[in-house]
């Protein structure tokens, strides 16, 4: 959805308030108080009335705008902005769009939009076949905790543990599987995706992505995470790292990939998308966020998820995979963890 689209679909709060309103009538509108589910509005209210019991239901109760004191039109931009451009924005940037005189309510926003992002991710698995490594994105101190770092011999900086999951496959097998689903229509598909990887130093084609902080580099640790998040069913490549020895047990095939002194050769040939995605993802939250703090990053690489996982709805012209729709939908779908500056205490964090 372009800007001039925007402004034509909600012009008004009312037309804000219309669209939120059938996107909640369509999942469901269900009492917090019996469980009935209903449709019946009030009129000039903002609600929802139970049919059973006569509880009122504020239109923005059980979704991601529940307690906010921002507009559904403020919210509504918001998600536009973000879901309009491939790269990730500031608070300070989007604060400036709205013209908003506070900066504390749009870094919370987006932050419950950020939060809701990977919920709805975290409800998909990877599978087939899949790369994985760790990487570490630099991470921020919080002020109020560094002179309680500095004591324990930490500085202001450190970095975080990121596990990045992609789902890949090598070129050829995918237009093989083109080729035994649909052999009729495969021959335009074959010929651009050939098209499009030839010089391509990268021989593998990718679709979806997870990254997820973690505590430690232990295998339990990595083992409980990956099995959440890949099917059982899917060939999982990786470097030879002792945090990857239960994979075979659990996983259809554990492909372990020895460097040999020729690392070039295995980032390129083996795992080039999961070191992509982490110099695409790392570069790109640095040059907008700067060094984010530890409790933080995790929303920031939802944000990167989500949109990566959907890069190819910018191009389609079909309304249902319109990304500003999507938003709407699972804002509608989902409450958020996140509060204004609900900081960890100083103990919580690693300094070591």
């Amino acid at each position: 959805m372009l800007l001039n689209q925007f402004h034509s679909r909600f012009p008004t709060e009312e037309a804000c308030i219309d669209y939120f309103k059938s996107v909640r009538m369509q999942q469901g509108v269900v009492c917090p108080c019996c469980n009935d589910v209903t449709d019946k509005w009030l009129e000039g209210r903002n609600a929802f009335q139970c049919k059973k019991c006569g509880c009122s239901i504020p239109l923005t109760k059980g979704t991601v705008m529940e307690h906010s004191k921002l507009s559904l039109s403020t919210w509504f931009y918001t998600m536009h902005l973000m879901t309009s451009v491939k790269q990730v924005l500031s608070a300070k940037e989007v604060q400036h769009q709205l013209g908003a005189s506070q900066y504390p309510p749009v870094w919370l926003m987006m932050m419950k939009l950020r939060n809701i992002m990977g919920k709805r991710d975290s409800v998909y698995q990877l599978s087939d076949e899949v790369e994985l490594d760790e990487a570490f994105f630099p991470i921020r101190i919080p002020e109020d905790y560094r002179d309680h770092a500095l004591k324990r011999g930490a500085g202001s900086q450190k970095q975080a543990k990121v596990l990045v999951i992609v789902e890949s496959k090598e070129v050829d097998k995918m237009l093989i599987d083109y080729w035994k689903k649909c052999p009729e229509a495969a021959a335009e598909k074959i010929k651009r995706l050939s098209e499009k990887v030839k010089g391509k130093s990268v021989g593998k084609v990718v679709h979806y992505i997870k990254m997820l902080v973690i505590n430690d580099l232990s295998a339990k640790t990595i083992d409980g995470i990956v099995r959440k998040h890949v099917a059982k069913d899917t060939v999982v490549v990786t470097d030879n790292s002792s945090s990857h020895n239960n994979f075979a047990d659990y996983f259809t095939e554990h492909i372990v990939v020895t460097e040999n002194g020729n690392v070039d050769k295995v980032v390129k040939s083996f795992l080039p998308w999961v070191h992509i995605v982490i110099g695409r993802c790392r570069d790109g939250i640095a040059a907008i966020h700067g060094d984010v703090d530890a409790q933080f990053l995790q929303l920031y690489l939802n944000e990167y998820c989500w949109k990566f996982n959907r890069r190819f709805f910018r191009d389609s012209t079909d309304p249902k995979y319109d990304l500003f729709d999507r938003l709407a939908n699972i804002a509608a779908m989902y409450t958020s963890d996140i509060k204004w500056r609900n900081l960890v205490q100083p103990d919580d964090y690693d300094f070591d």
